[in-house]
C-alpha cells in the first residue's frame, strides 16, 4: 500500500524543505499549515507518516499525542528546535522519533524509514483477521415465587454446561438468602460484598481474588454472608461485574431472588437467555404471569423461555393450562424426582454428577445442550438482534 506523508509546520521554510526532500525520494507528500486542516486530511487517509516541524501556536508533543490517540493508522516524526527536544515527552506522546530540525538529511531519512517500517507493521496488523474476543453467554434463572427449584436448576445447569468442557461461572444474586454455595457444599471466605467493598470501591475492581474455584471446575461468585450486606450492592456493580466476566468465561449462570430488584433487573437486561421457572400450582402461575408482563414492559419478552419444573401428571393442572395462563409455550420440562433432588442438596453434590442416569439429570443435560447449540427452542436473542435493541438500565435511569 502506498504511504502518504503529511507535513505540519507554521513556518513554510521548514515544511517546504522537508517536502523537497520527500519529492526527491519520490514520496507522496502534502503540506498543512494548521492542525485543523491536518486532521481533515487524516480522516480521509489510511496509512500516513506525519512530520511535525517547529510550531509555536500549539505544542508539537500535544499534537503528536492527539494524533496517536485519534488516528491509529498514522505515525508521527517530530522535527523541532534543539532546545525543544524532550525524549520523555516524545515517548509519552507516541512519536516514533524526535530530531533536531538542523539534523543532517541522512538522519532525517533514517527516521523516515523507521517510521515507514512501524507504519507497515501497523497496517499489516490492521489487515490481519482479528481474534474474536470471548463473550460469554449469560443465562439468568428467575422466578417470582420461592420454592420452585430455581437455585437447584441454576446449580445443576452450571454443572451440566461444565461437562461440555466450557469455562463456567455461577453468580448468586439472591443477595440476602442465596444458597448456591450451600448446594456446592462450600463455605466461601469472600463474597460479592467483599469484592464491592475491597476491590470495586477501593482497588482495581479485579474479581480474581473473590471468585471461589470449585473442585468441579466451576467458578462461584457467592452471595453475601449476611442479609444486611445486600443493600450495599447496586445495579452499577452488577453491570460492571458482568461486562468484566463476559470476557473471561464461556457461560455465566445467574441465580436470582424471587422478586425483581435493581440488581436482578440489570442481570436480566444483560442476559442472552432468561429461564423462567414455572410449576404446576396456581400461586406460581399467577406470579409467573406477572413476571412475564413485567419483563415484556422492559422489552425482554423475546429472551424468556419457560421451563416447567417438577413436571408430573395431575388431573386439575396440565401443561396446556400452564401455557394458557402464562401466554407462552413451555420450552423445557424437568420431571419431578424428590428423592434424587433432596439427596443431592443434602450431600452438597449436583445430581448431574451423583445421579446422571436419572430423568431429572437427563432433562437438565438436554437443556444445557440446547443452550450451547443455540437451538430454536432454548436460545436468547441473537447478538446481532440484541445489539439493535436499545439497552434499558435501571441504575442508568436513576442517575439521569
Amino acid at each position: 500500500m502506498r504511504m502518504n506523508y503529511f507535513i505540519l509546520s507554521e513556518k513554510r521554510m521548514y515544511s517546504t524543505a522537508v517536502k523537497l526532500m520527500l519529492d526527491e525520494l519520490r514520496k507522496n507528500s502534502k503540506i498543512y499549515d494548521t492542525f485543523a486542516e491536518l486532521k481533515t486530511g487524516l480522516l480521509e487517509s489510511r496509512g500516513t507518516v506525519v512530520i511535525i516541524g517547529p510550531n509555536s501556536i500549539q505544542d508539537p508533543y500535544e499534537i503528536c499525542l492527539e494524533i496517536s490517540r485519534m488516528y491509529p493508522l498514522a505515525v508521527v516524526l517530530l522535527l523541532v528546535q534543539k532546545q525543544d527536544i524532550d525524549y520523555k515527552k516524545a515517548m509519552f506522546s507516541g512519536a516514533v522519533d524526535v530530531l533536531d530540525i538542523e539534523s543532517d538529511e541522512s538522519e532525517v531519512i533514517q527516521s523516515i524509514q523507521k517510521a515507514e517500517k512501524i507504519l507497515g507493521l501497523t497496517l499489516k496488523s490492521d489487515k490481519a483477521p482479528k481474534e474474536q474476543e470471548k463473550e460469554a453467554k449469560i443465562i439468568t434463572v428467575c422466578s417470582t415465587k420461592g420454592g420452585v427449584g430455581k437455585t437447584t436448576i441454576s446449580v445443576n445447569t452450571a454443572v451440566a454446561l461444565n461437562k461440555h468442557n466450557l469455562k463456567v461461572a455461577i453468580i448468586d444474586l439472591d443477595l440476602q438468602f442465596g444458597d448456591v454455595s450451600l448446594l456446592f457444599d462450600v463455605q466461601p471466605t469472600r463474597t460479592i460484598y467483599d469484592w464491592v467493598k475491597q476491590s470495586y470501591e477501593n482497588g482495581d475492581k479485579s474479581i480474581d481474588d473473590y471468585v471461589l474455584h470449585h473442585k468441579s471446575g466451576i467458578d462461584i461468585f457467592a452471595a453475601p454472608s449476611l442479609p444486611e450486606f445486600a443493600e450495599l450492592i447496586t445495579g452499577e456493580h452488577i453491570h460492571f461485574l458482568l461486562d468484566n466476566m463476559k470476557t473471561q468465561y464461556d457461560m455465566i449462570v445467574i441465580d436470582t431472588p424471587p422478586s425483581f430488584v435493581e440488581t436482578s433487573l440489570v442481570a436480566l437486561e444483560k442476559s442472552d437467555v432468561i429461564l423462567l421457572i414455572a410449576s404446576l400450582d396456581l400461586p406460581a402461575l399467577k406470579n409467573g404471569k406477572l413476571a412475564i408482563e413485567t419483563l415484556s414492559l422492559l422489552e425482554l419478552r423475546d429472551k424468556i423461555h419457560v421451563i416447567l419444573n417438577r413436571d408430573s401428571e395431575a388431573e386439575d393442572m396440565t401443561k396446556d393450562i400452564v401455557e394458557d395462563v402464562l401466554g407462552m409455550k413451555i420450552e423445557g420440562s424437568i420431571p419431578s424426582d424428590y428423592r434424587t433432588v433432596i439427596s443431592s442438596i443434602n450431600k452438597g453434590e449436583s445430581f448431574i454428577t451423583s445421579a446422571p442416569r436419572t430423568g431429572v439429570a437427563k432433562a437438565i443435560m438436554k437443556m444445557a445442550e440446547k443452550l450451547i447449540n443455540g437451538t430454536p427452542n432454548i436460545d436468547g436473542l441473537s447478538r446481532k438482534k440484541d445489539k439493535k435493541r436499545k439497552e434499558w438500565s435501571l441504575f442508568k435511569r436513576a442517575k439521569k
